[in-house]
């Protein structure tokens, strides 16, 4: 009975993460949506799983300056986007020091991610994707295979 209890309890967890996680990704396209019908969108991450993560989303105008800035930080799903107006007004690829240096580090590496992001697709390359956590998994079980 104890076992039935607490399995019932691990899908309820499950169920409601599932939910709230929906939630947060509909938060995503909600927002790249309304910036992308206004123009270019550079995204950047810096992904956390026991510290903060962040993904943010910057409209870029013909003149590569950051016209709307959003960022979304924690590490529960409950984190959504707001406005990030210290970048307002910036040129992407030429960031004034003093406001680089004001953001945490998992920002600027967010931020790093967007920039190289923009300059590899204004060179027309195809951005890679990131590998899933099974994909990571299996490349670890490969590699040490291929040692052996």
């Amino acid at each position: 009975m104890e076992i039935l209890i607490i399995f019932g309890l691990i899908l309820f967890a499950w169920l409601l993460q599932t939910i709230l996680g929906s939630s947060q990704i509909n938060d995503f396209n909600k927002n790249y949506n309304e910036l992308r019908r206004k123009g270019r969108v550079s995204i950047g991450r810096s992904k956390g799983i026991f510290r903060s993560g962040v993904v943010l989303l910057m409209l870029i105008d013909k003149n590569r300056n950051i016209k709307i800035a959003r960022k979304m930080q924690g590490i529960t799903i409950f984190a959504k986007f707001k406005d990030y107006p210290i970048l307002i007004g910036q040129d992407l690829l030429n960031i004034e020091e003093d406001v680089y240096e004001k953001m945490d580090r998992f920002t600027q590496k967010a931020f790093d991610g967007a920039v190289d992001v923009f300059k590899r697709v204004e060179r027309g390359e195809e951005i890679p994707s990131g590998k899933s956590p099974l994909q990571k998994a299996s490349s670890i079980f490969s590699k040490s295979k291929e040692e052996r």
